[in-house]
């Protein structure tokens, strides 16, 4: 099913109980962007030639599989591309690459820029090309330039690790499944559109101005003077008469980690007020403890963690298999807790964490 989450066209393509993939069209500038890298078989070619970037969780089977495909459908086209996720994403990369022998390619073929974070938020980057043998070049870090009419960057150990052509903010932490995961929010900038019918009313042509005047209001350079028609006009009194804004938009994907305090802590300290939530439920809540051996999620838990950080909206995937018979209980047991816990206050949403936490050990 495809969903318009308001930043993308957002889809499962494996469904609920396949690999972890969510695939992301930019309805600004037609790429895509891919959460995880599992089977992507259910995708065709066109979708995965829109594919720039993919923000990895873990390199777990089921997680990353679907590399070589993306390389594959990509090598003709000398399209480079972009992958971030937790540390040993470099080493895992350049294995993938060392297995094929390349010897037919052109210059400059394949490059894939490769980002690694860790859990104190550091970034280290490397680009990967046929030129170096795949041999990784580490680049130098360089912090990302935000709008300030956008919501403020992350605080560590939320990084930001990708900026997507349409300004998208890919913003990152580490949780903990046994292995370093990456959880992730998608920010979108604010914008700024002109009214239907406002330039006739006003008598003004479309032009270049547009834009420089949109970029001046998400400056916040509302005293900038536009010379246009033959009269000056303040960049703030045109905007109130020609413009709206539509305010930032969000997006978290969460998979693959254990339900405990430290992993609460961190998520509600980079992504509370997040306003979707795609999130793995693993287990049904009668099958906690197998969800803890295992450092998943129950449906309960989940919720939980929605709730806590605010959502509007839960999306649950990554089901485990024991539920292929009745898996629209499992999707209806998330949502039914859902919503019962966006209904309680602070204190009452705190004693029902504690319990959970409390029935862990």
């Amino acid at each position: 099913m495809t969903r318009n989450s308001h930043i993308f066209e957002t889809k499962i393509p494996n469904g609920p109980l396949g690999d972890p993939v969510v695939y992301c069209l930019s309805q600004k500038t037609g790429e895509a962007l891919l959460l995880d890298l599992g089977d992507l078989s259910n995708l065709s070619n066109k979708e995965i030639l829109k594919v720039r970037h993919v923000a990895v969780s873990h390199t777990h089977l089921d997680h990353f599989i679907g590399f070589d495909r993306l390389l594959r459908v990509n090598v003709p086209h000398f399209k480079p591309f972009e992958l971030c996720g937790p540390p040993g994403l470099i080493k895992n990369v350049q294995g993938k690459m060392n297995a094929y022998c390349w010897n037919l390619l052109e210059p400059g073929q394949i490059r894939i820029r490769v980002r690694e974070i860790t859990r104190d938020g550091s970034i280290t980057t490397a680009l990967l090309s046929n030129d170096k043998s795949f041999e990784p070049e580490i680049e130098p870090h360089q912090e990302p330039v935000f709008s300030p009419d956008d919501p403020p960057p992350p605080a560590k150990p939320a990084v930001c690790a990708m900026i997507l052509d349409d300004g998208t903010r890919v913003e990152s932490i580490v949780l903990d499944h046994g292995t370093p995961v990456c959880a992730y929010m998608l920010q979108s900038p604010s914008r700024y559109y002109v009214r239907d019918g406002a330039l006739d009313d006003l008598g003004l042509d479309a032009g270049s101005w547009i834009r420089e005047l949109q970029m001046a209001m998400a400056a916040k350079d509302s005293g900038k003077l536009f010379e246009i028609g033959g009269k000056t006009w303040r960049a703030g009194d045109l905007a109130a008469r020609l413009l709206n804004r539509v305010q930032s938009r969000s997006l978290a994907y969460l998979t693959d980690f254990i339900f405990n305090a430290d992993n609460l802590a961190r998520l509600e300290g980079a992504f509370k007020g997040i306003e979707k939530i795609v999130c793995e439920t693993n287990y049904r809540t009668t099958e906690r403890e197998r969800a803890t051996q295992k450092k998943h999620l129950t449906t309960k838990q989940a919720a939980l963690i929605a709730a806590v950080l605010s959502a509007r909206e839960l999306e649950t995937f990554h089901i485990s298999n024991l539920y292929t018979d009745r898996i629209d209980l499992a999707q209806e047991e998330a949502q039914e807790f859902f919503e019962k816990f966006r209904q309680l206050d602070t204190r009452d949403l705190q004693d029902e964490v504690a319990a959970e936490l409390a029935d862990q050990h």
